[in-house]
């Protein structure tokens, strides 16, 4: 087939062309005039960061900005929420004579509501970013109205719920610092008793009793030390005040004799004298001598031995003139006494005084050593009770010792969370002064939301050329399946195709003229009677839309 067979099938099929395609157009306006109009109110809201940076003041918040967004949504699309507006604002009056309240309901949530996610300038989400919020209706006041509602339960919930939230974790973390200081009351209380019950048993005084103790034993020794040198300071005071006596009765002994026997006697008796005072000194500076040695050396030691020797020898003497002085004493006793004169008062010479004086001193000076030899053994018993005391202390004190490790582990970890618990108790108290001070991540309304103008369905023109085209497409195809059925030869061309003769001549077909104009003016009746119909329709649907637009 070529262009001339197109043009011809065109020619002889164009009411099949033409009749669908007006039928389309016609159709395409009632849709398009009938479909009511549908406005979009839109209004943006703004997520505002917080004013008080979060390293100062952690929120009480959990969730993420997309998430929160997201429950706050469902919250204001909820059933309950949704009815309210729909009956407040007198929505969808028609659909509500024929429908159930569920079908509008989930119609209105899930076609005519729209919540955008939250977007930052660079389209990405973020904080302090925004989103839209939109609502569709055939009442383009009733739809600004919808969307300034929804985005004022949206600020609102929001409000409320950071408010809740904050509150919430302010009370919950209250309850848990009060239970977490009444287990640190008791853990304290228990430890408190375990102290007074082993009071210096402690495994943390341990370390204590161990100094306490060697301070004790220094203490001690010192005090033995003291004990030995006051002994032996005794021991000599004792022996010079004996010697010391001993040259007292002498001196008097002597003053006697020279008043009653003469000179002689005198001069006799003070020789003796002088010779036993000068052993006895000798016998105490060897007793002090020894004493030194026996400090520093053994009794071995060739010094301490020779001392000792030689300590051994002055007593013998002395020993040898007491009992030789006593033997003379008792010839003399034994003689028979010749007649005496009344014995005279012996006179006190100074030396005799200075030797008096002397003796006082000496037995002052042995009674303050005694006194201090007393305390110190009085010191010495108490310090041996109080080392005996930290030794049973130290010996019992493994008995306590898991008692107080579990004591003291559980004091410790009571009071990490009982510190934790305050610290996070007074962030929440200061989130939430934020969040009632309006001073935290809050929403905003950006663009409040818009009254529109023109609709935004349906799109008429696009339906008008839609109806249009199928109807063009409709015809053509009406025309290619007569076309295909239709087995007639239409043309010479069609003769010499199907028959391969050659053609010499053609006879053109003879109509009768009355039936030819009937038939076309009953075609002309019939495409003017459907062109009529057609725009008495097509201006009825117009006439409509404009009746009922608002």
């Amino acid at each position: 087939m070529d262009m001339e067979d197109y043009v011809d099938i065109l020619r002889r099929h164009k009411s099949w062309i033409l009749a669908p395609l007006f039928a389309g157009l016609v159709i395409a306006t009632v849709v398009a005039c009938l479909w009511p109009d549908t406005y979009v109110s839109a209004s943006i809201i703004r997520i505002t960061p917080p004013q008080v940076p979060e390293r100062f003041v952690q929120s009480a918040l959990n969730q993420m900005l997309n998430e929160r967004i997201s429950s706050i949504s469902q919250q204001v699309l909820s059933r309950s929420t949704l009815i309210n507006i729909i009956q407040t604002l007198d929505l969808y009056e028609r659909d509500r004579r024929r429908l159930p309240m569920e079908d509008i309901v989930d119609r209105m949530k899930t076609k005519d509501i729209f919540i955008g996610g939250v977007q930052s300038s660079a389209g990405q989400s973020a904080r302090g970013g925004a989103f839209p919020v939109t609502f569709k209706y055939q009442d383009r006041y009733k739809a600004q109205k919808v969307t300034q509602e929804l985005v004022s339960r949206m600020i609102n919930e929001n409000t409320r719920v950071q408010l809740g939230v904050t509150q919430s974790t302010t009370e919950f973390l209250t309850e848990e610092v009060q239970k977490a200081k009444l287990r640190l009351d008791q853990i304290e209380q228990s430890l408190t008793a375990f102290r007074m019950k082993y009071a210096g048993r402690l495994p943390d005084e341990r370390g204590m009793n161990f100094s306490a103790l060697q301070g004790i034993e220094t203490r001690i020794g010192s005090i033995n030390s003291a004990m030995q040198r006051i002994n032996q300071e005794k021991l000599m005071l004792e022996a010079q005040l004996r010697l010391q006596r001993e040259q007292y009765n002498q001196a008097v002994a002597a003053a006697g004799a020279a008043a009653a026997g003469g000179p002689r006697e005198a001069v006799k008796s003070r020789v003796a004298n002088e010779r036993l005072v000068a052993l006895e000194r000798d016998i105490l500076g060897a007793e002090q001598v020894l004493a030194r040695l026996r400090d520093q050396y053994k009794e071995t030691y060739p010094d301490v031995q020779r001392v000792k020797t030689n300590l051994e020898a002055l007593q013998r003497e002395r020993d040898r003139l007491v009992k030789q002085e006593e033997s003379e004493k008792a010839i003399e006793a034994a003689k028979p006494a010749p007649r005496k004169p009344a014995p005279a008062s012996v006179p006190m010479t100074r030396e005799m005084q200075g030797m008096q004086v002397t003796l006082k001193q000496m037995e002052t000076l042995i009674q303050a050593k005694t006194t201090e030899a007393t305390e110190y053994s009085a010191e010495l018993v108490r310090l041996n009770g109080q080392a005996r005391d930290l030794q049973n202390r130290i010996g019992s004190t493994p008995m306590a010792d898991q008692e107080f490790v579990t004591l003291t582990r559980d004091y410790d970890s009571a009071k990490q969370e009982y510190q934790q618990l305050l610290a996070k108790q007074s962030d929440a108290k200061r989130g939430q002064e934020v969040e009632r001070r309006n001073q935290g991540e809050t929403l905003e309304l950006l663009d409040a939301a818009s009254l529109p103008v023109d609709p935004t369905e349906p799109k008429r023109p696009m339906i008008l050329g839609a109806g249009a085209m199928l109807g063009l497409v409709l015809g053509l195809g009406l025309v290619a399946v007569r076309e295909m059925k239709d087995t007639t030869l239409k043309n010479l061309k069609d003769v010499r195709a199907y028959t391969n003769l050659t053609v010499l001549g053609s006879i053109p077909l003879l109509e009768d003229d009355i039936v030819v104009k009937r038939r076309k003016r009953l075609t002309l009746l019939a495409w003017s009677t459907a062109i009529l119909i057609g725009v008495l329709v097509m201006a009825g649907s117009y006439y409509y839309y404009i009746a009922t637009k608002p």
